[in-house]
């Protein structure tokens, strides 16, 4: 298979493997060099992965494949994070603690965890309109229900007060 002629310098490249989108920046070993946009570490990627892109780029597409520079959420400072200190305090991630392409530890482990969340609240949710057709629900069970919808809520509103500062 030969790889495909390489785009100029500059151009904006979409690296199918990463799902990310950057710009060419130059071939090493049969290998190019793509940046992520607006800046930062340079990674390898397969020419044959690689697809050049339209320009200009639209924000939500560099928000959706990850070119965190000029995305709405480097913009937006720390992130929220979907949990809280030992003394109940919030957490948040700076953003030059993880790496330029978004794609560090702290912010994957995040992700996954609110990924999560928000699962279970949508199979809390399946419950409970299945539970609200039984005629003799106890006390105790509406209470029990009450209780995990309200720590639903609070799962979800965190999330999206998170989200809402990385995408104002």
């Amino acid at each position: 298979m030969t790889n495909p002629p390489p785009p100029e310098p500059g151009a904006f490249v979409r690296d199918a493997q990463r799902d990310t989108l950057g710009t060419y920046m130059g071939e090493v070993g049969g290998r190019w060099l793509l940046r992520p946009l607006g800046g930062g570490r340079e990674w390898e990627a397969e020419p044959a992965r690689v697809v050049t892109v339209a320009d200009p780029v639209t924000r939500a597409d560099r928000f959706r494949f990850g070119g965190r520079p000029h995305s709405p959420a480097a913009s937006a400072g720390p992130r929220l994070l979907p949990w809280s200190s030992p003394e109940g305090k919030p957490c948040y991630l700076a953003p030059d603690t993880e790496h330029e392409d978004g794609g560090g530890y702290l912010t994957r482990l995040a992700d996954g965890v609110e990924a999560t969340q928000l699962t279970m609240a949508e199979d809390l949710l399946a419950h409970t309109h299945a539970l609200l057709d039984e005629p003799r629900l106890t006390n105790p069970e509406l209470r029990f229900l009450l209780a995990r919808h309200a720590e639903a809520l609070h799962d979800t509103l965190r999330i999206a007060h998170s989200r809402g500062r990385r995408t104002a």
